[in-house]
């Protein structure tokens, strides 16, 4: 090769994504986190560079790369370099602990993994491991590692971290590259296929134990490609996205960007402040903060009046149509964009476009990409409903290829015709725009009454003062189950279990309104939602409020409100 560019990648991978990129736009700015940022063309070389390492290491084609980081430059760079050469990239959430950090390196057997010192002392993931690995205390590289709870796993590197003695480190991992041939190289490029599997990524979902979920190159570059045509996106297009490399919300725009040129600013974690600086700074156009709790940091930070975001065009967002509705007064020159998906779909299915209205960009989730159709079922007899009729979501299109060594739950999900079961409600509007209804499961059964917790969610976020709100079924002798409220205030607000109930008394039926009210400061989550699971495992029904009590104020004060007697 007269230049490491010159390499041939087959189209819809990863790797021709990022060599394209590099000839089409090679002094564009590709990638942005912190201070450093580099070109198309200068990402795709250190990209090639961490490829030949990996081929020194004798990594094989569909071999499982774990890596656990917080995001970070060596994260970006290590994932395409394993897509380049046909490995898979199991991006692990650096939330894990416990029980579930030892299930997904065995589950998904990763025979290398990258690690980082780089956030310590607030996250020490050397110490995390060996609390769960015993024996990689004692294990010094050079050594033959034999994990009991991890049998596939050969060797560990710790990259950012001068202090490190026993373990490998980017010294170790820098040393082979320039044995490996040209040759060699560009065999194991142009050997990739778009259905290979690119990155496995463990579901956070709803349940306590994650899913394996198996997507292929072919996936990631078609579904990035209906997102960059849905938002209009170009060259000139800054798009922030403080989301998790563990995650598809920002794989996905990453690769949107390489397909028209524009540039990708990643966050190694989010703070609401440093954030609105570096939106500034870097001219953002659109941002990426896509959850309610991100979102809502940045709107409710001191510095965000000050900050000057006139450059943002658009806010992608997902919840609840009242506190889309907050954002988008907050920022009124960003049109907010709504989205559905799941990581089993491709990441996203369904996308606004920035030509809606502003009430179908918040109270829909869009209309399908181009890649993908829905249709809504009974989820019962999984009959297809009419326009207008509630059921559970499904999709086809690009998909997952399923849960990695999961057969039996493959297949549950995965109906005969290509059809993915969400386990989501919604319904089609005349439009053909989805409306989400919130998770099947996520239904209390109050009475005899069905209640959708978004339904409620929905209504606290109106108040003034809440900033966020979950709702969990909390058990009842009487009822089955009754509201419980785990509630977020605004900074520098405070709020009452009173006030709570009054907002909710004769504005919402009896019996929707909470039983219980928790004020939280901060949430269980996985990579991308809270966890509603882990809010109801350590829920304790005291307290319990008599909102009967409540009632008689609640329209005394109406009255008075109104002028009647």
């Amino acid at each position: 090769m007269s230049s490491p560019l010159d390499l041939h990648a087959r189209p819809n991978t990863v790797g021709h994504s990022i060599l394209q990129a590099a000839q089409n736009w090679p002094d564009r700015t590709a990638f942005v986190l912190g201070d450093r940022e580099a070109s198309h063309a200068g990402f795709a070389r250190q990209t090639i560079a961490c490829a030949r390492n990996l081929l020194a290491l004798g990594i094989q084609p569909r071999e499982h790369i774990g890596i656990l980081m917080p995001n970070s430059w060596e994260y970006a760079v290590l994932v395409g370099a394993i897509n380049m050469i046909g490995a898979c990239a199991v991006v692990l959430n650096a939330r894990y602990r416990g029980e579930d950090l030892q299930y997904v390196l065995r589950h998904a057997e990763i025979t290398e993994l990258f690690t980082t010192g780089a956030a310590r002392p607030h996250l020490d993931l050397r110490a995390l491991l060996c609390s769960q690995f015993p024996e990689l205390e004692k294990w010094r590289a050079g050594e033959e590692l034999r994990v009991r709870g991890a049998p596939r796993l050969l060797s560990v590197f710790h990259f950012n971290a001068p202090d490190e003695d026993k373990w490998l480190t980017e010294a170790e991992f820098e040393k082979g590259g320039s044995t490996i041939s040209d040759e060699m190289l560009a065999d194991r490029v142009a050997a990739v296929c778009p259905d290979d599997i690119a990155m496995i990524i463990f579901s956070s979902g709803t349940t306590a134990q994650p899913k394996a979920c198996m997507i292929s190159h072919g996936v990631v570059v078609e579904v990035a490609g209906a997102i960059a045509e849905r938002l209009e996106l170009v060259k000139d297009d800054v798009f922030w996205d403080p989301l998790p490399l563990y995650h598809l919300s920002s794989h996905l725009p990453l690769n949107a960007c390489r397909q028209v040129g524009a540039t990708f600013v990643c966050q190694s974690h989010f703070q609401a402040g440093p954030a609105l600086e570096e939106m500034e700074r870097t001219g953002a156009t659109i941002c990426y903060s896509a959850f309610p709790a991100l979102t809502a940091a940045l709107i409710d930070h001191r510095d965000f009046n000050s900050r000057d975001l006139s450059r943002l065009r658009l806010m992608i967002n997902i919840g609840a149509p009242d506190l889309l509705r907050k954002f988008a007064e907050a920022i009124p020159q960003a049109k907010q964009i709504g989205c559905y998906g799941l990581t089993e779909s491709g990441g996203i299915s369904t996308m606004a476009s920035p030509h809606d209205t502003l009430d179908q960009r918040i109270e829909r989730v869009g209309k399908p990409l181009r890649t993908h159709r829905i249709r809504i079922v009974d989820p019962e007899t999984l009959e297809e409903q009419p326009i207008g009729a509630k059921g559970e979501i499904q999709i086809a299109g690009p998909l997952f290829s399923g849960y990695f060594k999961d057969e039996e739950q493959t297949a549950k999900t995965m109906l005969p015709g290509g059809w993915l079961r969400s386990g989501d409600t919604g319904w089609i509007d005349e439009d053909g725009q989805l409306a989400y209804g919130g998770r099947i499961k996520d239904m209390l059964k109050i009475g005899g009454e069905n209640v959708a917790a978004v339904e409620v969610e929905s209504f606290l976020s109106r108040h003034p003062k809440v900033k966020m709100a979950q709702i969990i079924g909390a058990p009842d002798p009487r009822l089955v189950e009754v509201v419980a409220a785990f509630i977020e205030v605004k900074s520098g607000e405070t709020m009452t279990e009173a006030e709570v109930i009054e907002y909710c008394s004769g504005n919402i039926a009896s019996y929707k309104v909470p039983r219980y009210v928790r004020f939280v400061t901060e949430w269980p989550m996985s990579a991308t939602k809270i966890q509603k699971f882990k809010l109801a495992e350590t829920f304790v029904a005291e307290g319990r409020i008599d909102v009967s009590a409540f009632t008689g104020k609640s329209e005394n004060q109406r009255r008075s409100a109104s002028g009647e007697g």
